[in-house]
């Protein structure tokens, strides 16, 4: 392993912890425990009013987000867990007949997640595109088989639906990755991969990223699925265009599907779980 390469290693095994857990720190060390537990809370409340989401409050997200002991944690993995935590609680708000005014809520704010999500790439077809993919969504709930990637799961129907209208309209299809990941037969995408409780699971992931052979394509990664940075922010980053990142994401990813390590590492889990195949 080469300098830069050992170096970008340590720094992100610092971040989630040498086993992949939770970061290493200094218990002792209140004053940056409580200022840890601020950003997190910062970070809930900002994505609570992006997304306008109120199937969970702010106090019972940072909760989940921090555990009862409220012990703080990097931004970084603060956003994932917040995230995580809230897909669970939307996947279950859809899934659920009971409340039916809490699963229209559910439905609800996903439809904007997906609108959101798809304007940001295609403007032209966004509303279309996130109406298919709800649909997509509601008939295809059972196949997410981990709720913690539901909101992943929804933007892999997102890429579905894209598509779908674009053959609708007999266009020319944009090449969009494919990104499947674990937790169902058809694949949550990549960001799955990101949102895995499973430390052992993230440190495989982690070992594979640095194997990848570009500089570039590690930074772009991390910073994309780590670190939750816009193609745009990237590439102010590092100095390179937003259609450059995407090249350079879209190679990365293709690598970590190839990767033979990680891929015998996801196929023995699954086979284990009796979930098929990668």
């Amino acid at each position: 392993m080469n300098q830069k390469v050992w170096y970008n290693s340590i720094a992100v095994l610092h971040v989630f912890g040498a086993r992949g857990g939770l970061p290493m720190r200094d218990d002792a060390d209140h004053t940056t425990d409580t200022a840890l537990c601020l950003d997190s809370r910062r970070i809930v409340r900002d994505l609570i009013r992006k997304y306008g989401w109120a199937l969970l409050s702010e106090d019972e997200l940072v909760e989940q987000v921090l555990g009862p002991a409220e012990a703080g944690i990097p931004p970084a993995e603060a956003k994932r867990l917040a995230k995580h935590h809230y897909a669970i609680a939307m996947y279950e708000a859809c899934r659920q007949a009971e409340d039916q005014g809490r699963r229209e809520q559910g439905y609800g704010e996903l439809s904007r997640y997906l609108f959101r999500a798809a304007y940001n790439r295609w403007p032209e077809l966004a509303e279309d595109a996130a109406q298919r993919a709800l649909l997509l969504v509601y008939e295809q709930i059972e196949c997410c088989r981990s709720p913690g990637t539901f909101l992943a799961f929804a933007l892999y129907k997102l890429r579905q639906a894209f598509k779908q209208e674009q053959q609708a309209r007999g266009k020319e299809e944009v090449e969009i990755e494919p990104e499947p990941g674990p937790g169902s037969a058809e694949g949550d995408g990549i960001e799955a991969w990101m949102c895995l409780e499973d430390q052992e699971g993230r440190r495989q992931l982690l070992e594979a990223i640095q194997r990848l052979p570009s500089d570039l394509q590690r930074k772009v990664i991390l910073f994309r699925f780590f670190e939750g940075l816009s193609d745009a922010e990237i590439g102010e980053r590092l100095g390179i265009t937003a259609n450059y990142v995407r090249v350079l994401r879209n190679r990365g990813i293709k690598r970590l599907r190839e990767d033979k390590r990680l891929t015998a590492y996801f196929k023995g889990k699954n086979s284990d779980e009796g979930r098929g195949k990668l």
